[in-house]
């Protein structure tokens, strides 16, 4: 048996055992708690909880088993985040329609600013969709609704990030898109990088947010989808 085969066989047989269980509950209820913060209130903690594990379980399948513990934790992390995310696409099938929308105007940002070397204005993408600017910020609040437009959505699993290595493992190129997203926050319009910084670092809701700017809390939630397609824009290239 050849040396990568007998690893792969070495990862397979892993299994969580009772220490690992203690270790990393409180990480996976801890996740399971802040994306239940966020989703409606029929989806319970529970739910999340097990997916989570499920999450946990193919990390510790797909490790290597030399991996340090704590690039393994990151890993882990990464994977029990990522089964909660499949699990909440998968209930509802207008999703499909709205991750479809919501590459179109990260398409089209990509594009116009290919064209024009500069942020593209909302008018400007608005006239690339082919919809006016109601219709656009519209659409950016149907795709926040929906749950499309947070961080954790991206898509960056399928995004080719400028500058990575193709041939890295799972852990490495999460770190590298990881990089590229909090570089390209920087290049964000002050207002869009507050409103990040309020919402994932305060833990403001939009309402808090739209207090603080003095505007709606549509509008807030418009501004944010608006800088998820910006980040998306600028991080990958499909």
């Amino acid at each position: 048996m050849s040396a990568v085969a007998m690893r792969a066989e070495e990862r397979a047989s892993k299994t969580l055992d009772r220490a690992a269980y203690e270790r990393f509950l409180p990480m996976v209820r801890r996740t399971a708690m802040r994306f239940a913060r966020r989703v409606p209130s029929h989806i319970t903690v529970s739910d999340l909880i097990g997916y989570g594990w499920v999450g946990l379980m193919e990390a510790y399948q797909r490790a290597d088993v030399d991996m340090p513990a704590g690039e393994f934790e990151a890993y882990a992390l990464y994977r029990v985040r990522g089964a909660i995310l499949d699990y909440l696409r998968s209930l509802d099938p207008a999703t499909r329609e709205l991750r479809r929308s919501s590459r179109k105007v990260a398409d089209a940002i990509r594009t116009l600013t290919g064209q024009s070397g500069r942020a593209p204005e909302e008018d400007e993408i608005a006239v690339a969709l082919g919809v006016s600017v109601d219709g656009y910020r519209d659409l950016l609040q149907r795709i926040s609704t929906g749950g499309m437009a947070r961080l954790e959505l991206l898509d960056l699993d399928n995004l080719d990030v400028e500058g990575a290595n193709e041939d890295v493992d799972d852990g490495v190129g999460r770190r590298q898109l990881g990089a590229a997203v909090a570089d390209a926050i920087t290049d964000l319009p002050p207002k869009l990088q507050q409103i990040l910084a309020l919402y994932y670092q305060e833990d403001c809701t939009l309402r808090e947010i739209g207090a603080i700017l003095g505007v709606s809390e549509s509008r807030v939630c418009q501004l944010h989808s608006d800088a998820m397609h910006r980040l998306r824009a600028m991080v990958g290239r499909r």
